[in-house]
């Protein structure tokens, strides 16, 4: 799974291995009513950290996907309910060094993914640089509420 961290949310050793940098979004990830928030943005530390709550019908896998990648903000994202299959590409150079949206933050290509499933209860974290293709799965017609931490880098 290229450079993204698979971890579980209550894992103390795992989450405290990860650094400062991530504390107040495991905070708000272990909060008891994360399911019952609003969707939208949360905030937690203005722009430094904050978190969407969103709600999205998950597509089914196909041969490829698009990914995305980030350069200022860490990706933490973690379902509260169902599980959600993240393609995990390797992000080619000649995509690293091509046009990206600065203000959004984001950059999209196509590519084959090795595919991760992530259940409630655990997170996939994803650093700058590192591709990712949230929303799939091998179950027609599955919805997922999930929460997304953005942490600057």
């Amino acid at each position: 799974m290229n450079n993204a961290k698979l971890i579980r949310i209550d894992d103390d050793a795992a989450v405290a291995a990860l650094g400062e940098k991530y504390a107040k979004a495991f905070e708000f990830l272990r909060r008891p009513d994360l399911k019952d928030l609003p969707l939208g943005r949360q905030e937690i530390d203005g722009d430094r950290v904050y978190a969407i709550i969103c709600e999205n019908d998950l597509k089914p896998i196909g041969d490829v996907q698009r990914p995305e990648f980030h350069k200022r903000y860490i990706d933490v994202q973690a379902p509260i309910t169902g599980t959600e299959l993240f393609g995990v590409p390797d992000l080619p150079e000649e995509v690293a060094n091509g046009p990206f949206d600065e203000k959004g933050d984001g950059a999209l290509f196509d590519a084959k993914c090795p595919m991760q499933p992530v259940k409630p209860g655990e997170c996939i974290i994803f650093e700058p640089f590192v591709a990712h293709a949230p929303c799939h799965t091998d179950v027609p017609g599955t919805r997922v509420r999930k929460a997304i931490v953005k942490v600057l880098y």
